[in-house]
Formats: C-alpha cells, structure tokens, sequence
C-alpha cells in the first residue's frame, strides 16, 4: 500500500508519455518513435519499480522492455530474412542467367559443331568427287592409251600385211615377169630349133636331091 501511494508521483509524472504512448499507438511497433518510447518507458518504469520497490512498476518496465526488445529481434530476423530471400531470388536469377548462358553457349557449341559437320562433310564429298574425277580421268586416259596401242597395233599389223602383201605382189610381179622372160627365151629357142631343124631339112633335102639327080 504504502509503494502505491509513493509511486503514485511517479504514475501522474509518467502521465504525459503515457499520453504519448496512446498518441503513437498508430505507428509501427517498430518504428523508430515507438522504440525509443518504449525503451524510455521501459526503462523509467523498471528503474521507478526498484526505487519504490513496487515489483508491478518494476515488472512492467521490464516486460516493456522484453516486448520491445523482442519486437526488434522479430524485426531484425524478418529483414534478415528478407534480405536472405532477396539474396536467394538474386541468386536465383543468376543462376538462371548463368544456366541461359550455359545453354546458349551450348547450343552456340552445338550449332558450330555441325557447321563444322556439315564443312567436314562437304569437303569431304568434295574431295570424294575429285577423287572420283581424277580416277575416272586415270581410267579414261588409261583407256585412251589402251585404244591407241590396239589402233596403233592394227595399224602397225595393217602396215605389215599391206608390206607383206606389196612384197608378195613384187615377188609375183618378178616372177611373172621371168617366166614371161623364160617363156620369151624358150620360145626363141623353140624358133631357132625349128629354123635350124627346117634348115637342116632344106639341107638334107637338097642334098637328097642331088644324089637322085647324080
């Protein structure tokens, strides 16, 4: 009884933050107004409570002070939390970037490997085709040079035979021409035998004559 009527002062001159309290009971518990209110008067009450030794005095200070301190607490644990989710969705993000990145990268990687594919293989046709050409080439030259040994073959066995058969030709032409000569000559011989063989007979005749005539 008598800590009440002692602190009794102390209430109606802790009126005017009381008033104060009410006024600013709009605001955030947070804000920086109601904190420091609280703490002021929190503490002139816990501070009041141990002078008077009135423990409800004492006891609402302290709770006061409990309330604001852990009001705070809250406070700084939802920004932290906050501040850690902002931190995850911007890491989030970044990784999603990062992974976009990555993929185009990757698909940049991929497009360039099949160009390079694409270059790879068409050189390679290219390089298929010339050699196809230039074996078909080899094979057409070679062929050529096959056609122009046979033809110079049937020529050169054509040029034989045409030799073959002028020297034959020559060879019947010489031989005609000395049976002819023989024939020529025998047949000389043959009148000359007979003008000798006539003459003789001319001549036996005669004589014969003669002797019938002697």
């Amino acid at each position: 009884m008598i800590s009440t009527v002692i602190a009794l002062p102390y209430e109606l001159a802790l009126l005017p933050l009381t008033l104060l309290d009410a006024t600013l009971s709009g605001l955030s518990v947070t804000s920086v107004p109601r904190v420091a209110l609280d703490r002021a008067i929190g503490t002139s009450d816990k501070l009041a409570g141990a002078v008077f030794r009135n423990g409800d005095i004492a006891k609402r200070g302290a709770d006061r002070l409990e309330r604001s301190h852990k009001l705070q607490r809250a406070t700084q644990l939802e920004l932290e939390a906050a501040t850690r989710r902002e931190q995850a969705r911007e890491t989030a993000v970044a990784g999603s970037r990062q992974a976009a990145a990555k993929r185009s990268a990757a698909q940049k990687r991929a497009m360039s490997g099949l160009k390079e594919a694409d270059a790879a293989e068409a050189h390679g046709k290219q390089q298929a085709k010339a050699k196809a050409a230039q074996s078909a080439s080899a094979k057409k030259a070679a062929a050529t040079k096959r056609a122009n040994a046979r033809s110079a073959a049937v020529t050169q066995s054509k040029a034989r035979a045409e030799s073959s058969a002028q020297a034959t030709k020559r060879a019947a032409g010489r031989k005609a021409k000395s049976d002819l000569d023989d024939a020529r000559k025998a047949k000389q011989g043959a009148a000359k035998n007979r003008a000798d063989a006539d003459r003789l007979s001319n001549l036996t005749e005669a004589k014969r004559q003669e002797r019938k005539q002697g």
